[in-house]
């Protein structure tokens, strides 16, 4: 999973408050009635980080984050909104970027959209419920409203082709009109925490323009990779960064762009400059039939380096000593990262 925890401090600025003892007193409200409808879910809004000074402290993801603030926006006075309507603009703009970046991180955790129709984009099922941070239940019951065409006033019913459509597996895929749906759906109808209804409410929305963002993404990545690729060979000086070899006048020497991070895998990274390793067309051929059809990573093309192609290393020669290092270091640290 790629969600990322946000830090007390980082949630308290995000929320616009002016300590941490300020959030940790919100938590307490959220903690001292289990019965209330607001909650923080342990795995799901925040995950505890150690303790200092007896307390416990903890970090934050995003749908906690959200809860908090449609907490604070709810209980704060109008006198009070219509005085800092500037932070709350700012507040209502950050808490919009925290879940388009929970969607988005979905999106890239599912491989993408399993399918584009114009302005549509589909994903299945299974990336639905994780969007709306819901369960198969919820989901079923949500589209069952939704098929009776007017069970929610002001909404409109869902339709083939618009709202979902059917995979090559005869599975039902939504769009994201059809996220949109069920979140306003589940916002209004669904016996769920207010916390819950936080969440969906707010990929309610934000999910068509994060879905608008990827279609548009995915539409112009070949030529973004291949703008990244020639800026990594200029880089690279047109040199190979595994043998050292370099085209001459006598010598034309093919180099390929090899993706350590696949394009498959992680079309997100697609081009990214520090993805991108200059290589031979014959060294790159010769790592994927070694790789077969699995998946690569930046580890993976340092095992090859090492073990099979490690005779381009063995020279007493400094430089070739002096590549090694550079390509553990480069291959190393984007791994890590």
């Amino acid at each position: 999973q790629m969600r990322e925890l946000l830090t007390a401090q980082e949630t308290t600025k995000i929320l616009g408050l002016r300590t941490t003892t300020q959030l940790y007193k919100i938590v307490d409200f959220f903690d001292s009635d289990p019965e209330d409808e607001w909650d923080l879910v342990e795995g799901e809004h925040f995950e505890f980080a150690g303790t200092s000074g007896g307390e416990k402290k903890r970090k934050f993801y995003e749908e906690g984050v959200e809860a908090i603030a449609e907490y604070l926006d709810k209980d704060t006075p109008a006198i009070i909104k219509a005085l800092g309507e500037l932070i709350t603009r700012k507040r209502r703009k950050r808490k919009q970027l925290l879940v388009s970046r929970r969607i988005t991180q979905e999106l890239i955790e599912a491989g993408s959209l399993v399918k584009v129709s114009g302005e549509l984009g589909f994903v299945t099922k299974r990336t639905c419920i994780s969007i709306l941070q819901t369960n198969g239940v919820g989901i079923k019951n949500s589209i069952k409203r939704l098929k009776g065409n007017g069970s929610l006033e002001g909404q409109e019913g869902i339709e083939l082709d618009k709202h979902f459509s059917i995979a090559e597996d005869e599975s039902l895929i939504w769009s994201q009109k059809g996220i949109a749906s069920i979140a306003i759906d589940m916002g209004k109808n669904a016996k769920i925490t207010k916390t819950r209804k936080t969440w969906v409410n707010a990929v309610g929305n934000v999910v068509e323009d994060c879905f608008k963002a990827e279609i548009k993404r995915l539409n112009a990545a070949p030529q973004r990779i291949d703008r990244a690729i020639a800026s990594a060979k200029r880089a690279a000086n047109h040199t190979c960064q595994v043998s050292g070899k370099r085209a001459t006048r006598s010598n034309s020497l093919p180099l390929d762009g090899h993706h350590l991070f696949d394009k498959s895998n992680r079309p997100d990274l697609a081009d990214l400059h520090e993805n991108i390793l200059v290589i031979q067309s014959s060294i790159h051929s010769e790592f994927h039939q070694w790789m077969g059809r699995k998946p690569c990573e930046p580890k993976d093309f340092l095992k090859f380096a090492s073990e099979v192609k490690g005779d381009l290393f063995d020279s007493n020669s400094s430089k070739a000593m002096e590549r090694f290092n550079t390509l553990t270091i480069k291959l190393t640290s984007l791994q890590k990262n």
